[in-house]
């Protein structure tokens, strides 16, 4: 077997990079195991850096860190891209040109993400590789494909929902169409493909009740969709009397996001595995459970448990990671954010408190004052970076988890947990804790700038 090795000119940058992702690798339904949100965005990423290769060969290689969007990842972050690595080897899944239609001319198969997967390390550089294949059978439609759609990895980077993802990469696809609309198809077949699970793995629910699929999956997909990307999703329902019975997507262009988009995103938020460990969830556990679920539901349940420990009124918890995964299997945490209209069009929300919309303000300023504060830093000298940084260690990291002190320790601001936990702290030292003031001028600013 042939084996590609990496150039300088193999390194995918995710906030820059465009994937050219064959139809039939699309609209995928799983058969065995699950496809999560993390497992397609890393087969995205794999994609894209094999058609950036520059030599022919059977397996292509990359650098871990650049598969997974210049993060520094640490042996148990490692674990989690294994896991991953695993599922993609494992996980069967039908492809076709993108319909359940069975007209003259379509193409049916069946195949795993990839065929293999290695993790290396060079012993002189100590620098970590991801050696992969496809099988053979679908290779040359993933790498050169005839018919595909160009996906952003920038976008597909701000997406935290598997669904919102499928979605995405489903309706770009459509956006050059002259109709602008997708394929027309019942709601059933959608849902594999939107939720990333089997039907033989669904409740029963969930298969008999659209109103639960359009609940759980349509509508954050949607809204997520439309705030974070390049294009405005709508929904169109086709009904049989009273009955919904096929749905399908019109698509248009906008010129820029709804929202900011980080410089510098990341495939993996490990904030929220630090968080689960805060509440008492092993730090093995709290990555498999970040594995097997959908981000969105993870900060729901997150947020739910923290406020039910911080209660002064209600009985204290008695296991905060029970509650936490019993909310997070059974989905009943409420919802963290709403997503804004956009353009003007009334945009789909999820009913939750009023004080979730200032914390979401509250995050994205908190993610301009680490910016501003990263600046202030490196304009000082060393001896200043030190007293910083000694500082940092006296005031502020013996209040942090256990995980983020071993990270700082271990790594200092290599760690992109440490480093966010420093520069939050040190623009509260510069400029205080924020106040509605500066909210306001932060937003006014925003929307002037858009």
């Amino acid at each position: 077997m042939a084996t590609k090795r990496a150039k300088k000119t193999d390194v995918v940058s995710p906030s820059s990079a465009e994937l050219r992702k064959a139809v039939e690798a699309i609209a995928i339904q799983p058969k065995s195991g699950k496809i999560t949100l993390l497992t397609r965005k890393l087969f995205n990423v794999l994609l894209a850096v094999a058609q950036q290769a520059d030599e022919s060969g059977d397996t292509y290689r990359a650098l871990l860190s650049d598969i997974v969007a210049n993060s520094a990842f640490d042996s148990n972050d490692t674990a989690l891209v294994k896991e991953h690595l695993r599922r993609m080897v494992s996980v069967q899944v039908e492809w076709s040109t993108g319909t359940s239609s069975q007209k003259p001319g379509r193409k049916w198969g069946i195949s795993t993400l990839i065929a293999d997967a290695e993790i290396l390390e060079d012993p002189a550089t100590r620098r970590v590789w991801v050696e992969f294949s496809f099988a053979p059978k679908i290779k040359k439609k993933l790498l050169d494909p005839v018919q595909y759609a160009r996906l952003s990895l920038q976008f597909q980077s701000q997406l935290r929902s598997s669904a919102g993802l499928a979605l995405y990469e489903i309706c770009v696809r459509y956006l050059t169409n002259p109709s602008h609309l997708t394929m027309r198809e019942a709601w059933e077949w959608w849902r594999p493909i939107l939720s990333g699970t089997p039907d033989t793995e669904a409740g029963d629910e969930a298969k008999r009740e659209y109103k639960y699929f359009k609940r759980d999956y349509l509508r954050p997909a949607i809204a997520e969709v439309n705030a974070v990307t390049n294009i405005f999703v709508e929904l169109i329902e086709h009904r049989e009397g009273r009955r919904v019975g096929e749905i399908q997507f019109r698509v248009t262009e906008r010129k820029q996001p709804m929202l900011a988009l980080d410089e510098h995103p990341n495939v993996f938020d490990s904030t929220l595995v630090d968080r689960m460990v805060k509440i008492g969830i092993p730090l093995k556990e709290a990555q498999t459970l970040y594995a097997d679920s959908e981000e969105n539901r993870i900060r729901a349940a997150l947020q739910m448990t923290e406020q039910r420990m911080r209660s002064t009124t209600l009985p204290p918890v008695r296991s905060a990671p029970a509650l936490f995964k019993d909310a997070l299997k059974k989905g009943y945490a409420p919802p963290v954010e709403v997503l804004p209209s956009v353009d003007g069009v009334k945009g789909i929300t999820a009913a939750v408190p009023a004080d979730d919309l200032k914390a979401r303000l509250l995050g994205e300023y908190s993610a301009y004052r680490r910016k501003e504060a990263r600046a202030l830093y490196d304009e000082q000298g060393e001896s200043e970076r030190d007293v910083a940084r000694q500082s940092f260690e006296e005031d502020e990291l013996p209040s942090l988890g256990a995980h983020m002190r071993d990270d700082w320790r271990r790594r200092g601001l290599d760690s992109k947990l440490a480093e966010t936990a420093f520069f939050d702290w040190l623009a509260r030292k510069t400029w205080g804790d924020p106040t509605d003031g500066d909210l306001l001028a932060f937003t006014l600013s925003q929307s002037r700038a858009a």
